[in-house]
């Protein structure tokens, strides 16, 4: 009997193995899938029958009369990702994001809503959720019975097992709100809650430009700083759920006061938060800066359009800032040693030199005779993290179809 179990368990395993190589590389052959697996010709045609027949992959045919197209048609698999439909939130200090996708993590349709900043209550906040999620299933005119579940992406730290957003340091209102719990009630979908930085990891490892990539670090350079960490295809939550807290590294013990509580915080040296509180505390000593009748009043936006007029001290903000960053993120290397760092947020998307600084700085200060670390923009943009979340949905779907289908049947 233990022996038929690990027969079964490890069947799974490769069809799992085979499954999400076609979903990391869009398509594949039975030739190239022998030989990245170990698994033999037939074997690869067995699994890939199964696939076809559980209607998640599709069997998909090269034109031999097209330019390079020669003798016997050429046959490639594809993920059927028509088949089901996933939801993704994505909700962080400024903006929720909310968003229908396929299995591929296309975005079929999408909401985004200012985040109120007076927010008080967190039933108002559902309630909006909600009404977002009912919008963007109505307007994709997506079938209801094909929708796998909601991922939610959201300021950590995160109870996962629960779905409890715990203390968001920035979005106080949303602090112990057991938001897997009321989503599924009241709309009778499976939930799965992440922390916000880890569903963009995700997102960037299944639907980034990599795809020989199995370890990814992605860092957020947002209002404020986090990172999500992806190792063998899987999120990496921590033995206590406090993975990837990368904001909250002490840069200087001296440093100024963290919304954490702790001086020297990443977090209060480099981030959105930390230029705009470094730009007031300029501006009181330059009245004649065109800021400083706003100095009290400051948003990012006012940064960026100082950085366009070539405003000196606004770019000695930002650069000193991707400074801090790069020292981090040498710390970040020397330590883990990532197969892939991708850097996105706000900071990046909108000064193109933060990311030069970054990787130059961490270059110099990372320990000398190593190969380089490859690090990338993220291409996903503003739609990241919603399409992560959907992503997470579509993650448990494959790997419990897969286990309860083939265990059930014995095989």
């Amino acid at each position: 009997m233990r022996d038929q179990l690990d027969q079964v368990r490890l069947k799974n395993f490769n069809r799992r193995s085979v499954l999400n190589y076609i979903r990391k590389h869009q398509t594949a052959t039975k030739a190239g899938l022998a030989s990245v697996t170990g698994l033999t010709f037939m074997a690869i045609k067995k699994i890939l029958e199964e696939l076809e027949g559980l209607g998640l992959i599709r069997c998909e045919e090269s034109d031999p009369k097209k330019p390079g197209g020669v003798g016997r048609r050429a046959v490639s698999y594809a993920l059927n990702e028509g088949c089901r439909y996933t939801l993704g939130v994505h909700i962080n200090k400024f903006v929720t994001s909310v968003g229908l996708m396929d299995l591929s993590g296309n975005v079929l349709y999408k909401r985004r809503r200012p985040m109120q900043q007076d927010l008080e209550s967190q039933s108002s906040f559902v309630e909006q959720v909600l009404e977002d999620v009912a919008a963007v299933i109505a307007q994709a005119g997506a079938d209801r019975g094909k929708i796998l579940g909601i991922g939610v992406g959201v300021p950590g730290p995160v109870d996962t097992e629960s779905g409890t957003v715990l203390t968001p340091p920035n979005i106080p209102v949303l602090r112990y709100l057991p938001l897997k719990e009321i989503l599924e009630q009241r709309t009778g979908l499976p939930v799965y809650v992440q922390k916000d930085t880890n569903v963009i990891a995700f997102g960037e490892y299944w639907c980034g430009p990599s795809e020989d990539v199995c370890d990814l670090t992605y860092i957020d350079v947002d209002m404020g700083i986090g990172s999500g960490m992806v190792i063998g295809g899987m999120i990496n939550e921590g033995a206590n759920g406090m993975a990837g807290e990368f904001g909250h590294i002490t840069i200087d013990p001296d440093g100024p006061l963290c919304n954490c509580g702790n001086r020297g915080c990443l977090e209060a040296m480099s981030s959105g938060i930390a230029v705009l509180r470094e730009m007031e505390r300029q501006l009181e000593q330059n009245a004649s800066h065109p800021l400083y009748e706003r100095r009290r009043e400051l948003a990012l936006e006012d940064i960026f359009c100082m950085v366009e007029k070539k405003d000196l001290l606004t770019i000695s903000i930002l650069n000193r800032s991707a400074f801090y960053m790069g020292v981090a993120v040498s710390n970040l290397i020397n330590i883990l040693d990532p197969q892939i760092i991708v850097l996105g947020g706000i900071l990046i998307q909108r000064y193109p030199r933060y990311y030069s600084i970054v990787k130059d700085v961490a270059a110099s200060r990372r320990l000398k005779g190593a190969r380089e670390t490859r690090m990338e923009l993220s291409l996903l943009g503003e739609n990241a993290g919603m399409v992560g979340a959907g992503e997470v949905v579509a993650d448990h779907f494959f790997n419990e179809m897969v286990n309860e289908v083939f265990s059930k049947n014995g095989s």
